[in-house]
């Protein structure tokens, strides 16, 4: 079971001159994108043949090398999407309602994962969209990581994942989409809707997942890429071989083994997303029934597969999901839970001030939850929601069980926040939401060198895993004078960015430390930046006024909400218009 590599020519469409139309096809979105970064790099994607395939210790290790995309696929786009891994994909996207503003939000997201130096993008669990995903970025070599079942089993258990992150319904929506008219022959006889018991599902999920994506990447024309494949055993067994063969693969020089922070915290380590400890033995905390029953359900799931796909298709799938007895079993060890909600502790809330500090008034607090829910609602109310077909313009309202703190309910038409996160900094949130945030509330985003200027000389709190999620935005021992969070527990949107050619997607900058990435000074003044639509687990929202700048300057949201409407209706009127001029338009309209 070693690291292994293909090495393939990478074929791409021909890239259409500016005067076609983007008709939404995979074919022409991913054109576009290649003509609007032809001298850019394509991204590396990581791909997992399902969950808990110990990507961490790829993301770590690759961290000071590359930019990262955790999951962009995946995350943001919500099911209504036609693209939405938890959508029924269809063959072509002619006839899905993709309008003009869904098919700009693609290529400005595609277009942001290229750049001078190579990304990393990780995928795990596309099942039915892999085909899809893997047709947008037909340049993209792959990393497949793969981890025995039971590996990948264990480590649900000891999470409780499967009740946690709704494995159940997972299971039935993945399901029905094996019934739809495209994969039902394929498919269908897979996973069928026979309730089945957690550890059968999971196991049916493994292999359905690991027969998609080997049937994509043997296919002639979305699997025509360099792929290195790299089982989990074999970095725990020999973690130098596999940093190696990366460092072959991607021709950059051997990353150096990343040691575990010191002051991570027993909440870190309980964190479902925090990294705290390296691996040295292959032991899966599973009762002998339940390996068996996920073993089994593998192997009976890939044998029915020989009889409707191909045998290449099988075969590389049974080999990446082998490896079961190389692990240890032991007995399941009741853990206390590792909750979801912070601690019940009285926090001492200042009111939102905007004391002086490098020039400008900055505001004291990051901006909550709890504003951050206001000002949706109130848009919502103005005609401006926040998801068009499944395009999320201003935040991405991700489930609580994987992060989200913001959450639209359909009956009382308001958003809620998640219970003990009102007074943490909103994430999640793209540059867009924080620039009406911004005008909601009289203000501006700092500038990249005003953020510097005045995180100079500051220690990071929170960051590097230290607690596993944010805390709340008032720091102990400040008061309504002080700056809280200078530089930590989120990274902040700037009102500036990198000089983009004239068709190409504007991005803003990204400034400071966030509780899950590193410290550091020199982490936190990389320079780094994201498309005006983007948005991660680690990034939110930083005010600041100019001298003589009063609350008299506030918009109100019904003229924000018409902002935006006009904005999405000229987006959705004309395939011809490049994401450059789109995006100025929207820069224009903020900014008056």
């Amino acid at each position: 079971m070693g690291v292994t590599s293909d090495q393939h020519e990478s074929s791409a469409p021909c890239a259409p001159s500016g005067s076609q139309l983007l008709d939404g096809t995979v074919a022409s979105l991913a054109a576009r994108v290649q003509r609007l970064t032809a001298e850019y790099q394509a991204p590396v994607l990581a791909l997992g043949v399902f969950e808990r395939v110990g990507s961490n210790w790829l993301s770590d290790s690759l961290r000071q090398a590359m930019p990262q995309h955790n999951e962009p696929f995946r995350q943001q786009l919500s099911r209504e999407h036609p693209l939405s891994p938890a959508d029924r994909v269809p063959p072509s996207l002619h006839e899905t309602g993709l309008g003009g503003l869904d098919r700009h939000q693609l290529v400005c997201a595609l277009c942001d994962l290229h750049g001078p130096d190579r990304h990393l993008v990780k995928e795990t669990n596309l099942f039915f969209a892999v085909d899809t995903v893997l047709g947008l970025l037909p340049r993209s070599p792959a990393i497949v990581l793969t981890r025995a079942p039971i590996g990948i089993a264990s480590s649900f258990a000891r999470g409780r994942l499967w009740e946690r992150w709704r494995y159940g319904d997972r299971y039935a929506q993945v399901s029905a989409s094996a019934r739809a008219p495209r994969w039902r022959a394929s498919f269908a006889a897979l996973l069928p809707d026979d309730r089945p018991d957690p550890s059968t599902a999971l196991g049916r999920l493994l292999a359905v997942n690991a027969l998609l994506l080997a049937r994509t990447l043997h296919d002639p024309v979305t699997g025509a890429r360099p792929r290195l494949v790299i089982p989990y055993e074999r970095h725990v067994a020999d973690r130098a071989a596999t940093r190696s063969a990366l460092a072959r693969f991607l021709d950059i020089p051997a990353p150096a083994l990343v040691e575990p922070q010191p002051n991570q915290g027993q909440d870190a380590a309980h964190a479902t997303f925090a990294t705290t400890r390296h691996k040295d033995q292959l032991i899966a905390e599973l009762s002998r029934g339940d390996a068996a029953r996920v073993s089994d359900s593998v192997a009976a799931t890939i044998e029915c597969a020989r009889q409707t796909l191909a045998p290449d298709v099988t075969r590389t799938a049974a080999e990446w999901l082998a490896g079961d007895d190389l692990y240890e079993l032991h007995a399941p060890v009741a853990r206390a839970s590792s909750g979801f909600r912070p601690a019940s502790v009285p926090v001492v809330m200042p009111r939102p001030d905007y004391p002086p500090a490098s020039g400008v008034r900055w505001r004291n607090l990051l901006v909550t939850n709890t504003e951050m829910a206001e000002l949706l609602t109130l848009l919502h109310a103005g005609g401006a929601p926040n998801s068009r077909l499944g395009t999320n313009l201003l935040v991405c309202p991700m489930p609580h069980e994987r992060g989200g703190r913001l959450h639209f309910d359909r009956a009382s038409r308001q958003w809620r926040v998640s219970r003990g996160y009102e007074e943490h900094p909103a994430y999640w949130v793209t540059w867009l939401g924080a620039a009406l945030m911004a005008a909601w509330s009289g203000a501006r985003l700092p500038t990249r060198v005003e953020a510097l200027e005045a995180a100079a000389g500051r220690r990071a709190s929170n960051c590097d895993y230290a607690v596993g999620d944010t805390c709340p935005v008032a720091e102990p021992g400040l008061g309504r004078g002080d700056v809280h969070h200078v530089i930590g527990n989120v990274q902040v949107w700037c009102a500036d960015g990198p000089e983009q050619v004239e068709d190409q997607p504007l991005q803003r900058y990204l400034a400071g430390a966030a509780w899950n990435t590193p410290g550091t000074w020199e982490a936190a003044a990389a320079e780094r930046s994201r498309y005006l639509l983007g948005s991660s687990r680690g990034v939110g929202v930083r005010l600041v006024r100019d001298p003589g700048t009063t609350d008299t300057a506030r918009l109100g949201a019904w003229e924000l909400a018409n902002l935006l409407n006009r904005w999405t209706t000229v987006a959705d009127s004309d395939a011809r218009t490049t994401p450059g001029a789109l995006d100025r338009l929207l820069l224009r309209a903020v900014e008056s």
